[in-house]
């Protein structure tokens, strides 16, 4: 996640054609499914937590509401306040991770065939309706969103248009909570739960990569008339869903078996430290990562006197070297995690969340 952003915002506008961009593109092209499962995943940690330590149903719903809601709002005071005021309603993740929470929390006692079906019918509703929306009348000729004032694009953006819209961004958040009920339902997880996950992953990865007909340039423009589309983050196209998914399915079953399975030897190395760390403030993380590499960009423009506010936008440094200021950043903050541990995440945004959600 961090590596693609410093790569987009400090090199890629005259650099996205070389091949070291267009790599950092491909594997910055997993960290938002992967996440967004993840929702789907903790959601249902979360409640069954809940549930077996005696809290009441009206009880969970209610932290859940007030947790999916100040998700969706911290997504809007991020987009105004990181990409300025004018892309509030640029639809990013954060408020795609709150509106899953609300809308996953209901459906969750819906019996697997009946979720299934719901993910399908995204999958196949999603290309029509974009075209039903005339999708990209909605991104101007440097791929990009365009926000527009009027309700009725507003809520198109929401559900359709934005960057992570709700069709089909959604159908990772209900996978990853199917997964999660599956797996860890029914007492202590154990490796044969984790056999149709892992057969499911295999064929939606070949089908993703059979469904490929274009080179893999995430940037390009792809028509979405069908279901043949090539592969594409913006729209999010079906190829782009099967492969993620069937990636993401492998990486869940291969992860179980190498971590938890063998939790003894790898409990407490350097490498699983990290990630727990990395982990634990992931919002922050997302939020502290984008100032630091958009705001600079801003003051740039702003004290050479520029009339473009994004003047400098993607055209800062090489590709390699935002690569490796990427790689400063990681090692930086975790520092800052270091010490966030050592005073219990005290003014974290995650210890905002916590106040607040209580």
């Amino acid at each position: 996640m961090i590596q693609v952003h410093f790569a987009e915002i400090l090199s890629g506008y005259y650099e996205r054609t070389t091949l070291l961009y267009e790599l950092s593109d491909i594997f910055g092209s997993l960290p938002a499914p992967l996440f967004t499962f993840l929702v789907g995943m903790s959601l249902y940690i979360s409640v069954k937590r809940q549930e077996e330590a005696g809290k009441p149903e009206l009880a969970i719903a209610d932290r859940n509401l007030r947790r999916g809601t100040q998700i969706f709002f911290f997504g809007l005071i991020f987009a105004a306040l990181i990409w300025t005021p004018a892309e509030v309603f640029g639809w990013d993740i954060l408020t795609l991770i709150g509106a899953a929470l609300l809308i996953v929390f209901p459906l969750r006692k819906l019996k697997d065939n009946r979720l299934v079906a719901i993910i399908l019918l995204i999958v196949i509703a999603s290309p029509l309706l974009r075209i039903w929306s005339n999708y990209y009348s909605h991104w101007n000729q440097w791929g990009e969103f365009v926000p527009a004032s009027s309700l009725k694009s507003v809520l198109l953006g929401f559900t359709l248009n934005g960057y992570f819209p709700l069709l089909p961004w959604l159908i990772f958040p209900l996978c990853g909570y199917l997964v999660s009920r599956a797996c860890f339902g029914n007492g202590q997880p154990h490796l044969p739960k984790f056999i149709i996950p892992t057969g499911i992953g295999l064929v939606l990865a070949a089908l993703g990569l059979a469904l490929i007909e274009t080179t893999l340039d995430l940037s390009a423009a792809p028509a979405i008339g069908g279901y043949l589309s090539p592969l594409s983050f913006y729209p999010a196209s079906t190829t782009y869903l099967a492969l993620t998914l069937g990636i993401i399915f492998l990486l869940f079953t291969l992860t179980f078996r190498f971590f938890d399975q063998n939790n003894n030897q790898t409990n407490d190395s350097a490498f699983i430290r990290f990630c727990r760390r990395y982990s634990r403030y992931a919002l922050s993380a997302y939020i502290i990562h984008h100032a630091v590499v958009v705001w600079p960009v801003l003051a740039a423009a702003n004290i050479s006197g520029k009339r473009d506010i994004w003047f400098y936008y993607g055209d800062v440094v090489p590709t390699y070297l935002a690569l490796i200021i990427a790689l400063v950043f990681v090692a930086l903050f975790y520092l800052v995690l270091i010490w966030w541990d050592k005073k219990d995440g005290r003014y974290s945004f995650e210890w905002l969340l916590r106040r607040l959600t209580g």
